[in-house]
This record gives C-alpha cells, sequence and structure tokens, in this order.
C-alpha cells in the first residue's frame, strides 16, 4: 500500500510552488558521476576523465543534511559506473523521508551491473521507482549515434530484465536530434519486435537541448535540424501516445504540447522553476539552477554539504527572480519542464 505521506508533501510543495519560491526545492537533478562508457554524438560528456568527484561519504553527508526532496534524479555519465551507486541510493533513501520519486536513466550497457543495482535499491522499497534506458533509434541508427557497436541489443536486454523487477516502472529514452528526428515510427516497430507487448507510453520522447550538464553546446545540434521537423515528430508521438490519466501522463502530455511554442518562439513556453523549486548538482558538489544554465550558485564543499544554506543565500534568490524574469537561456528540457508545469498549473503556459 503507497504511504501518504510522500504524495502529500509533494502535492503540497507544488501547490506552493504555485505561489512563491520554496523554502528549500522540491525535485533535485543530481550528476553522480561523469564517466561514460559511450561515445554519443549528442554529448561530450565521454570525453571527460573526471577526477575528485563527491566521495561516498560526502554524499552521505549532503543527503543526512539536505533531505527534504520529493524527487530525485540520479544521473551520469553512466550511473552504473559508480561501484558505490547502490549504497548512494541508500543514503538517499535512509534521509529523504518524504522522497515520492526516485528516478535514474542508464545507456543499457551493463545489463548485469544495472539489474543487479536496481534489485538492491528496489530491497529498500522507494515509493516511485522509475528507470529510462536510453536508446536513438532501431539497430543501426541507435549504434551510430551512441558510438558503440552491439550497444543497441545491450540496451533492449536490459529494458526486458528491468521490465521483470516487481516495484520498477521502466521506459525507453529517445531524444529527437537531426540524426533521428523522423525515425520513431520505426525505433517503434525495431523494439517491439524485441519486446512484445511494448506500447507507445513505454518510450519518452523529448527533443534535443545543448547546455553545461551535458557539456554539448559547441557541438551545435539545434542548428543542425529544423525547429519545424522537431516540433512536428513531438506532436506526431503525442497523438501515438494517446491520453492517459495519471500525472505522469499530464506532465508528458503538457511537455509535449509545448514543443512547438518553445521551438518557434526561442522562449521557456511557461515561467521556469529553476532555483524557485529545483536545482542542478554535479559531481563534485558544484549547485546550478539547472542542467542548461551554467551560472554556479555555490559549491557544497564550501558549506558542509548543506543545500539550504545556499538555496537561502542572496546570490540564489537573486538568480531565481533573474531566471523568472526570463534573463537566462531559454530551453525546454524533460529535467526543468516537468517541475516548471507542476508549478505553473495556476499560471499554464505564457
Amino acid at each position: 500500500m503507497a504511504r501518504v505521506t510522500p504524495y502529500f508533501a509533494l502535492a503540497t510543495r507544488a501547490a506552493r510552488a504555485n505561489l512563491g519560491r520554496l523554502p528549500f526545492p522540491m525535485k533535485l537533478t543530481f550528476c553522480v558521476t561523469y564517466w561514460c562508457n559511450y561515445k554519443c554524438q549528442t554529448c561530450n560528456i565521454w570525453k571527460m576523465k573526471p577526477r575528485d568527484e563527491l566521495s561516498l561519504d560526502e554524499i552521505r553527508k549532503f543527503f543526512e543534511r539536505s533531505n527534504r526532496f520529493s524527487w530525485v534524479d540520479l544521473t551520469g555519465g553512466e550511473i552504473s559506473l559508480r561501484k558505490d551507486f547502490v549504497d548512494i541510493a541508500q543514503s538517499l533513501l535512509d534521509n529523504c523521508k518524504s522522497l515520492l520519486m526516485l528516478h535514474y536513466p542508464t545507456n543499457g550497457y551493463l545489463t548485469d551491473q544495472v539489474v543487479g543495482y536496481t534489485r538492491e535499491i528496489v530491497k529498500m522499497k522507494p515509493e516511485k521507482l522509475i528507470i529510462t534506458v536510453s536508446t536513438d533509434g532501431d539497430e543501426a541508427t541507435n549504434d551510430e549515434i551512441r558510438g558503440v557497436q552491439g550497444g543497441y541489443v545491450r540496451q533492449l536486454e536490459t529494458f526486458r530484465k528491468l521490465r521483470e523487477i516487481p516495484g520498477v516502472e521502466v521506459v525507453l529514452g529517445m531524444t529527437l536530434s537531426a540524426s533521428n528526428v523522423d525515425h520513431f515510427p520505426v525505433a517503434f516497430e525495431a523494439a517491439k519486435r524485441e519486446v512484445p507487448g511494448l506500447e507507445y507510453r513505454d518510450f519518452h520522447v523529448n527533443i534535443i537541448n545543448e547546455g553545461h550538464y551535458l557539456h554539448n553546446d559547441d557541438l551545435a545540434l539545434r542548428q543542425k535540424v529544423d525547429p519545424a521537423d522537431l516540433a512536428r515528430e513531438a506532436e506526431a508521438y503525442a497523438k501515438l501516445r494517446g491520453f492517459g490519466a495519471g500525472p505522469v501522463d499530464y506532465l508528458e502530455k503538457t511537455y509535449l504540447a509545448n514543443v512547438r511554442s518553445y521551438l518557434e518562439s526561442g522562449r521557456t513556453p511557461m515561467r521556469c522553476h529553476a532555483m524557485r523549486s529545483s536545482c542542478f548538482i554535479d559531481s563534485w558538489g558544484n549547485v546550478f539552477p539547472c542542467t542548461i544554465y551554467d551560472k554556479k550558485v555555490g559549491s557544497l564543499r564550501d558549506v558542509d554539504y548543506d543545500l539550504g544554506a545556499l538555496w537561502q543565500s542572496n546570490e540564489a534568490d537573486a538568480l531565481q527572480k533573474e531566471i523568472w524574469d526570463y534573463d537566462c537561456p531559454q530551453c525546454w528540457t524533460p529535467c526543468e519542464a516537468y517541475q516548471s508545469i507542476m508549478g505553473n498549473f495556476l499560471r499554464g503556459a505564457q
């Protein structure tokens, strides 16, 4: 039976975010490592050789002192390359008593490792656990974009095995770019041949974005694809996906419905909730408003791992107002869009 407290906490925080800046972020995107074993065309993370990333002890101290999250995305790089990933999840779940959603993505290449980690995390009984296995198309397209031959086969195997674990929701994540903008129908049929019973809702489709998190600003990816093509294909997927009654369906539907507005105007479709109800932390403990805007708020290492000290600073408050007034890089990436949708329920798109 679902516990009432996490659902109530998220609903209360989302409602309050509609009225003003939260005293502590309800959602955190936390990059636990920049190490990656793929060589994706749409990302430069794999070119990094990171050193001195936050240790497990530092992360434990962080979650002990910063534990009022309702929704946490643990991301990479490739999360399974951290041998202590299960311990990181344990620290998060032990300390964040009102956590409703834990999400993490994986490239799916290390099947046994990802599945093994997930089985251990399920034993910790997170209220809601969602995993995204990345894919970029059918086998040929996926492996070309991701730069690793044989990756597609492993990704689908990881997806299949994760679906077998009770208590896990797993989706295939596909980012539309110049290399695969009209490829979703082919990708879906290819995946369905490998995973009988696959439905359109088993995919999560979004559009390419650039930012400091992916270190891909120099790739000029958005300039290589016609915005009209991206908008058309996002809307085509939305029709295939159809309508659902759940909160995830609502977020997906609203995100996809606003893709065209963003692409045509170059402006975030609704007021962004970065530094109002969410933030991004990189693997060295540097705090940023989001995955796109590279304006650093501060370092966890400088405030004894207390995120609240940075969140409540005058600098953070001023930065939130700057973002609220659209004086920042404009984006429409799900990592930032979902909490903005929740926090604009009363206001809607601009």
